[in-house]
């Protein structure tokens, strides 16, 4: 969904007078200190912990690509609050990608309206360098707030995904969760790769925003490093796939990817019978935890996870507007 909207909001000028902050640019030098308010707010808001990881920062504050960054510091030279925008271009479209937060001890002072109108009026100049066409905003957070939303859409900015993370502590006893009759187990292996994939297209081709991706593309952005073939399962019945769960490991924590199943087996516990052997695998090898993703939209899934003892962690969004 794409915003045309010209809202006459009156940006701050200059850096809000805070005693004991110092404004400066931010570079990738100070990605050490970012790290540091990331997992301030990670505490505080939740989210995701291996997206604040060093290289996770750096590719979502320090990209490769034209762009300016503000901060601000404490006294003791530890960020509190900043702001980057970068902008690539794609055909007759650019595209600013904003990220940014504020400490939570530094909330509810204006720091993250004067953040916002900075990095709007950064990316109207980076615009204007090029050449003419679509020019986007988008703003990418890992760590939504109620607060947060309200000043994007109050800047005429429109969520194109919100999602949950959810978390289980798989130190919990586990609900039996029978696989219904017939239904057999694979697990992941290449020669599998291809009924995964029928399995996944076949689940999610109905839902908003599928991005169409061949078997080749999320067969490899699938089978990367980080999936552990052993928790993630296939269910089949006569050679037919009728759903799968995926599941892997970021950094220290367990995640499951994705779990789906086709339309014409739903509502028989298959998903849910699925996820209860994953995480039974998990737990068997050592896992205390384990984290999903779950798009606000899909309030049926969200039911069945928080059934099966998963609860919410913090939230994560994308929102987008266009510039006239």
């Amino acid at each position: 969904m794409n915003v045309v909207m010209e809202i006459p909001v009156e940006y701050a000028t200059s850096e809000p007078a805070l005693p004991g902050l110092k404004w400066r640019p931010v570079t990738v030098a100070d990605l050490s200190t970012l790290a540091g308010l990331a997992a301030a707010s990670y505490r505080t808001d939740g989210g995701i912990a291996f997206l604040n990881e060093p290289e996770n920062l750096r590719w979502r504050y320090f990209r490769d690509a034209p762009g300016a960054g503000i901060g601000a510091f404490d006294g003791d030279g530890h960020l509190v609050a900043c702001t980057t925008v970068h902008v690539e271009r794609e055909a007759e479209t650019a595209r600013a990608r904003i990220a940014g937060q504020v400490h939570p001890e530094w909330r509810h002072r204006g720091i993250g309206t004067y953040l916002l109108g900075w990095s709007i009026g950064q990316a109207r100049e980076l615009f204007a360098a090029g050449p003419p066409g679509t020019r986007q905003l988008a703003i990418a957070t890992e760590t939504l707030t109620a607060a947060a939303g309200r000043l994007y859409r109050a800047h005429g900015f429109a969520p194109i995904m919100e999602e949950l993370v959810m978390r289980r502590d798989l130190r919990r006893p586990l609900p039996e969760c029978p696989l219904p009759e017939g239904v057999t187990l694979a697990t992941w292996q290449p020669d599998l790769a291809g009924r995964f994939y029928q399995a996944y297209h076949a689940s999610f081709r109905d839902r908003p925003g599928f991005p169409g991706w061949s078997a080749e593309q999320w067969i490899a952005w699938t089978a990367d490093d980080n999936l552990r073939p052993e928790w993630s399962l296939l269910a089949q019945a006569a050679g037919e796939p009728l759903g799968f769960v995926t599941a892997g490991v970021e950094h220290v924590d367990s995640f499951i990817m994705q779990v789906g199943v086709i339309p014409e087996q739903r509502r028989r516990g298959l998903a849910s019978a699925l996820l209860v052997e994953a995480m039974r695998r998990m737990r068997a090898d050592g896992e205390t935890a384990t984290e999903l993703t779950v798009n606000l939209n899909n309030p049926g899934a969200i039911q069945a996870y928080l059934k099966l003892g998963f609860v919410e962690k913090g939230r994560r969004a994308r929102y987008q507007r266009i510039l006239a």
